[in-house]
């Protein structure tokens, strides 16, 4: 290899690693969580947490002793969960 395609390779890995890092997001401390209020042990046991297609919000899933699943949706951002739930009586 000679000197020119070295420096050509070099430059391209460079721009990669650049571009690469542009698109990182800086993750907040855990010491950054504001303080919020706890989800309230009346909505059952925690069952699973999946995503949404909202960056920030994921839903948590609980059962109920009656069986009924409650899914709330908390925003990851501040942490908080949403005055909203749905839900779901089973048979």
């Amino acid at each position: 290899m000679n000197k020119k395609s070295e420096h050509t390779v070099r430059c391209a890995a460079l721009l990669a690693i650049g571009f690469a890092v542009a698109g990182c997001e800086r993750l907040g401390s855990p010491t950054n969580v504001p303080e919020t209020a706890a989800i309230p042990a009346s909505f059952g046991d925690l069952v699973a947490v999946t995503a949404t297609d909202r960056r920030f919000e994921s839903v948590l899933w609980f059962k109920q002793p009656d069986q009924t699943i409650v899914a709330v949706h908390v925003d990851l951002r501040t942490g908080t969960w949403y005055a909203y739930k749905t839900k779901y009586p089973r048979s």
